[in-house]
């Protein structure tokens, strides 16, 4: 039985009562660290990352408050905080405790948590079962693979959604498995049925940002449809798919009209036939890419599993079936094959400096049913909340979850809380390796690519991007070589994107040329 975390319903009265009454001297992650923040200027700075004093910087103040008094600046909702971790002190300050709208900058209290209950090496681990071990290369039975979420199944970790159930296939025919006697039964009964989280807007929900998760699932819950016209006017156009799941998964309404016509194709999702729709038309010869959500990745996942099974020479007598109910998972018995992911560090990387947002639900919900109950949004939200209010005195008030990519428009979170979790990644031992996981300007793989390039090499960061909303968090080198965390979070600037960009960037760059007092 999985164990849960106690509950500290009643922990924060109890601390509180120990402070008034002197019996407490010191909280390091709870409410003395959040009190600590607000300590008078004089005080001394405190040497735990989580306890400040502010000092602002005069200097970094003026620049910085002249980029956000400019015209079109002046009209954005602006949270602002800067921290010299190693001194302990706040240099500059603007609403930083009011709620923002964060966008991907969500991704960082997910990634936060994960590492802080996981570890850096965690690795998912998908493994395959039968109830009785295999003779003479023979499964009696089922072929069970219980789901759970594992997210590097794809790129980048492997060449494609199809080369990851190819190499997971080849673990089965390595264990000597010719033949199953039985189903394959892929066991997703620890993990809720919902593909999406209630957060997500239904424009949302055809596009690679909303791409569909769930135990088992593929290629970053992307679909890849190629639509080829035919040879001439009247023939059919060609259609082919990855990842392959089921043979009807994609339906073909597209047709081929003369050379010069229109070259049209639109995906149409039909959720009471589990199938998108190919509709339009191509001229002969004209090809069309488009990706889209899965939008049943854990049936297609299965199914692309049978065909890599097949693909390898291993018969399965009974073809697919999935367990969506706790009462009904099967006995897993004994491990026939196993395939690891790559430690959890990796995957961090993989989410933040490019911004990916479907590992990012996956880790949502695997938290979900790692540390508490189910993998769901509303188990996974419960666990990283809980850590957020245990380690660092982040509540409810502080942040609100409605998705861990940052989608959603609902999130919130407080430019203090966000400068916290950072404050504490830089802490722990994985902290450096915490910080090159994120974007850095110039760097091809990642969203600051053409950011910033005067300040390459010195700043490792969070981009956010959704409508109306544009952050950027992370960590900045000054010139002398000191690492300051710095939160910007814009809001209901009404603006383009580009324009409010441009003006956080200045804003990081005000910061940069912060110099310690004395020197």
């Amino acid at each position: 039985m999985r164990q849960r975390r106690p509950s500290k319903k009643y922990g924060g009265h109890l601390v509180l009562l120990l402070l008034l009454v002197g019996l407490l001297p010191g909280l390091p992650g709870g409410l003395e660290a959040r009190l600590q923040a607000q300590t008078t200027l004089d005080a001394p700075a405190p040497a735990h990352p989580l306890q400040w004093v502010t000092r602002v910087d005069p200097g970094v103040a003026t620049r910085v408050d002249a980029v956000l008094s400019r015209p079109f600046m002046d009209r954005v909702h602006w949270g602002v905080f800067l921290l010299d971790p190693s001194e302990g002190t706040v240099l500059y300050e603007r609403n930083p405790d009011l709620p923002f709208v964060p966008a991907s900058n969500m991704k960082v209290p997910v990634t936060w948590a994960a590492l802080e209950l996981l570890g850096p090496a965690y690795r998912f681990r998908t493994v395959l079962h039968a109830e009785t071990p295999p003779r003479d290369g023979v499964v009696q039975g089922d072929l069970v693979l219980r789901g759970n979420g594992d997210p590097s199944l794809g790129e980048p970790f492997h060449r494609s959604a199809d080369a990851a159930l190819q190499a997971l296939a080849r673990r089965v025919t390595e264990a000597g498995v010719r033949r199953v006697e039985g189903a394959l039964v892929v066991d997703a009964s620890a993990w809720d049925s919902t593909s999406v989280p209630t957060g997500w807007l239904v424009g949302n929900l055809p596009g690679r940002p909303a791409a569909t998760g769930g135990a088992f699932a593929v290629g970053n819950g992307v679909l890849e449809v190629e639509v080829t016209g035919g040879p001439a006017a009247g023939a059919p156009a060609r259609v082919a798919w990855r990842p392959l799941g089921t043979s009807d998964f994609v339906e073909n309404r597209v047709r081929t009209v003369g050379a010069g016509g229109p070259a049209e194709v639109e995906a149409l999702y039909l959720p009471e036939t589990r199938r998108w729709v190919l509709e339009g038309t191509l001229p002969p010869g004209a090809r069309r890419t488009l990706i889209r959500s899965q939008r049943d990745p854990v049936r297609q996942a299965a199914h692309g599993l049978l065909r890599a099974l097949e693909g390898e020479g291993v018969a399965v007598r009974d073809g697919v079936r999935l367990v969506w109910d706790r009462d009904a998972s099967p006995t897993h018995g004994v491990e026939v094959a196993r395939m690891e992911s790559p430690p959890l560090m990796e995957l961090v990387r993989a989410i933040l400096e490019p911004s990916q947002n479907w590992m990012t639900e996956q880790l949502v919900r695997s938290l979900g049913e790692l540390q508490g109950e189910e993998g769901s949004w509303e188990e996974g939200f419960g666990v990283i909340a809980r850590q957020l209010e245990e380690e660092l005195g982040v509540d409810s008030l502080d942040v609100h979850f409605r998705d861990g990519s940052g989608l959603a428009g609902y999130n919130l979170i407080t430019p203090r809380a966000l400068t916290r979790i950072l404050a504490q990644a830089r802490a722990r031992p994985w902290g450096p390796e915490y910080r090159a996981a994120m974007a850095t300007p110039g760097n091809a793989e990642g969203t600051l690519t053409n950011r910033l390039h005067d300040l390459r090499g010195r700043v490792f960061a969070k981009t956010g991007s959704i409508t109306h909303v544009n952050t950027l968090s992370g960590y900045l080198e000054t010139a002398d070589g000191r690492e300051l965390i710095f939160v910007i979070l814009t809001n209901a600037g009404n603006q383009s994107a580009g324009r409010i960009r441009a003006g956080i960037d200045d804003v990081v760059r005000a910061m940069a040329l912060h110099r310690p007092s004395g020197r």
